[in-house]
């Protein structure tokens, strides 16, 4: 383990034997500073789970103004002091639990890392300090390295903007989401057009939400939750969408997560006209606009009446649903059909 660059480029750094600390990989340590290379200079960084400091000292050897050495641990801590000799800098060391230190710094900061033990849930602390402080910069990240099988869902104060895998390692760059939208809709079942429309607002909006809803003057194929599950593994790729549920008013479900733009997707003139009806019903009792996107050629004849037609006739229904959907929605459409 070293120093990859900057002024103290090259130097070794000490990582005790075991697994007590799991210091960062040269080879994800540098993707990192990659990332941030041109912000690090002047930065304040905070190196939360320090272990052996290097992500601090990395930094400080790029030119951060302030690094702020974070451990509950004095083993951890005393490694860390090791690694520093011969460093200059502006820095601290703080014995602290993680919500101590986030709660004492003043001011905000450019970069928080975090590589809590792996079985520790943390980060949706983090991200509330950090909201509730308002600690980190417009532009800066909450770097997240995790085990590759970590689940989480962060609240729509902040969104996953890059997500880097190295065999079972995550590291997420968690920015401040200045944008958030939901895309409505019955998805009774999800097709690959409504998936383009997902899609489509995943690259305009930070943050989206497939809010799943029930539609009074339709039955429905599949149940709120089943239709909610399926959508799940049709959007896995996309890591700043998630998914919900609701058998109440679109509008009020909104409202109460201040979501204020619903987008939908339209096929035909009839589509949009009906599109048009609801735009103006939820702005008028919602105060939520509505931004409506046209159909993809290719998708303007699929739709999840014809999926529903093709599973009835035993028909294949890949070219009609997204790739990670086609299995779990047959396999549903298999258990509902014994149930009936």
């Amino acid at each position: 383990m070293r120093v990859i660059s900057g002024k103290y480029r090259g130097k070794p750094l000490f990582a005790p034997e075991g697994m007590a600390v799991r210091p960062t990989i040269d080879r994800v340590k540098e993707s990192i500073f990659n990332v941030i290379q041109f912000n690090i200079a002047q930065s304040r960084f905070v190196d939360l789970f320090t272990g052996t400091g290097s992500m601090g000292i990395e930094a400080i050897s790029r030119g951060a103004s302030e690094v702020i050495f974070s451990d509950i641990a004095k083993s951890s801590l005393d490694c860390t002091k090791a690694n520093l000799k011969g460093i200059d800098g502006n820095y601290k060391i703080l014995n602290r639990d993680y919500r101590e230190t986030l709660n004492s710094i003043v001011g905000s900061v450019d970069f928080i890392f975090v590589d809590a033990p792996f079985a520790l849930d943390c980060i949706n602390e983090i991200t509330k300090i950090v909201k509730a402080k308002n600690l980190l910069k417009e532009n800066g990240y909450i770097i997240y390295e995790h085990d590759v099988e970590k689940k989480y869902d962060l609240s729509y104060d902040f969104f996953i903007e890059k997500r880097k895998t190295f065999g079972k390692v995550v590291v997420d760059y968690i920015a401040i989401t200045k944008s958030v939208c939901a895309v409505t809709g019955s998805f009774d079942p999800i097709t690959v057009g409504h998936l383009d429309v997902i899609e489509q607002a995943a690259e305009n909006y930070d943050r989206v939400l497939v809010l799943v809803a029930q539609n009074e003057d339709k039955k429905a194929f599949f149940t709120l939750k089943q239709r909610a599950d399926v959508v799940k593994a049709a959007v896995q790729d996309l890591s700043n969408v998630s998914v919900d549920y609701t058998d109440g008013f679109v509008f009020e479900y909104l409202n109460d997560k201040k979501i204020g733009i619903i987008v939908r997707g339209y096929r035909t003139e009839q589509d949009y006209l009906y599109e048009q009806d609801m735009a103006k019903y939820n702005k008028e009792h919602g105060n939520v606009e509505t931004v409506l996107y046209k159909a993809t050629n290719k998708y303007e004849d699929v739709s999840s009446t014809k999926v529903r037609t093709a599973l009835e006739n035993g028909e294949n229904i890949r070219t009609f649903v997204p790739k990670y959907a086609n299995n779990l929605i047959v396999k549903i459409f298999k258990e509902n059909l014994k149930k009936w």
